[in-house]
């Protein structure tokens, strides 16, 4: 994608979230059609990535890489008043769909899941994960299992916008009967006649999908695009300590993950891609809400006005992705699966820890950074630097500092966690 990128001289902008990659292209005025333009496009970084899809399946033996879905959209000067923000997020969001579509239609499991009774957990590199599936429940139509089939038709009869009910059993959901299954079943030769005065439990849907309140959209949307394909479109049953809360839609699952993308790529740092300040808080309020214990990392770099006053502002940029890097890598080997990392601003960073030992988290961040940092100076030898009052200082260049900060999980939290063990460790 790179070298695509390079190649494309109408390429304004490019941007990357987790596994999702944007390319903005600008339209000029000799150019043709736009529709033609961005079709050339597409069809070119899918030649690339077949081309290199195929190179790499050769050299792991033919076994299949994850394949890549390429969703487009168009954003038009639009006359009526519109913001070009406002334009340009309608034109991420079409794309967006445009993938999430390919994928409920393409992808199927290679089992079929079981229902959703048991405990399921949510993926914790998303950051979706604070947006939790409850939020979405609506509430739906709800029949005993002991209610007859042709009660259940006449509901449907009745409400022309009602696709489906949940069959619950002392309050808690047992199964689910779709309006367009269960037509196509009366419909049958024999189908009114076998099952019209019959219990709905005979014909409801025992394997649905049934999902704990708790758990994120994105991961819900996972679980339902795994399901066979006679399924996809079934109505989620959301529950709340066992009991039924209510269902969701799946266009409604999809709706809010287009915007839930959209927002975090319009916080998101623009220079690292991490999430920025409005992700971070949300993502610090969740883990307060739950009452489990964690550790807050803060970074940031001694010495940086001193690296962008000497070696430039590119280089500085280069050295904050580095920085971010350093973040990430350090928290995937050494951290928790759910270690989150945030990009404040410049040189500041924060990373929410689970990590039964942080202290050792801390200390390969440092050692990470420290092993790398000297290959930015450009082969530079350092052996002092200037602080921000103009003093030298014999240093031999930017170093890592971190402040850990550990929550109980107990502990009254006021002024920013102020009642937690504070412990700095300087690299």
């Amino acid at each position: 994608m790179q070298l695509w990128a390079a190649e494309q001289r109408r390429l304004v902008w490019r941007y990357r979230m987790e596994s999702d990659f944007f390319f903005f292209l600008k339209l000029q005025k000799s150019d043709e059609r736009v529709d033609k333009l961005t079709a050339k496009a597409v069809e070119s970084l899918r030649s690339s990535l077949n081309r290199a899809q195929s190179g790499q399946s050769a050299l792991r033996g033919g076994k299949k890489r994850p394949s890549c879905v390429i969703g487009s959209a168009v954003a038009f000067p639009s006359g009526t008043g519109r913001s070009a923000e406002a334009m340009v997020y309608d034109a991420i969001r079409d794309a967006l769909t445009a993938v999430m579509r390919y994928r409920i239609r393409e992808e199927t499991p290679a089992a079929p899941l079981r229902p959703a009774f048991q405990e399921l957990e949510p993926d914790p590199r998303s950051w979706n994960s604070s947006f939790a599936i409850g939020r979405l429940a609506m509430p739906i139509s709800t029949f005993n299992t002991t209610s007859r089939v042709s009660e259940v038709a006449k509901m449907f009869e009745a409400n022309q916008h009602v696709q489906g009910a949940v069959i619950v059993d002392q309050g808690c959901p047992v199964g689910l009967v779709m309006k367009e299954n269960m037509n196509q079943l009366l419909a049958g030769q024999f189908g009114l006649a076998l099952y019209w005065s019959r219990p709905i439990e005979k014909i409801m849907d025992d394997d649905a999908l049934i999902v704990d309140a708790s758990l994120s959209v994105e991961h819900v949307a996972q679980l339902a695009m795994a399901r066979d394909i006679s399924r996809l479109y079934d109505v989620v049953t959301i529950t709340k300590d066992g009991l039924l809360l209510g269902g969701a839609s799946i266009r409604s699952i999809l709706e809010c993950m287009t915007n839930l993308r959209t927002e975090e790529a319009r916080t998101a740092n623009p220079l690292t891609g991490l999430p920025g300040n409005a992700s971070i808080q949300s993502e610090m309020k969740r883990r307060i809400e739950t009452g489990h214990p964690f550790s807050i990392i803060y970074a940031d770099l001694d010495y940086f006005k001193w690296f962008n006053d000497y070696f430039g502002f590119s280089h500085g940029d280069e050295l904050i992705r580095f920085m971010a890097s350093v973040l990430e890598e350090a928290t995937q080997h050494d951290g928790d699966q759910a270690d989150f990392v945030g990009h404040i601003g410049g040189d500041d960073f924060i990373i929410l820890s689970s990590a039964p030992d942080p202290d050792r988290l801390c200390k390969q961040m440092i050692s990470r950074f420290d092993r790398d940092v000297k290959s930015y100076y450009g082969g530079a030898y350092v052996s002092s630097v200037i602080d921000r009052s103009g003093n030298r200082v014999e240093q031999e260049g930017v170093t890592l500092s971190l402040s850990l900060l550990l929550w109980d999980g107990r502990s009254p939290i006021s002024g920013g966690l102020t009642s937690c063990c504070l412990l700095e460790e300087k690299g």
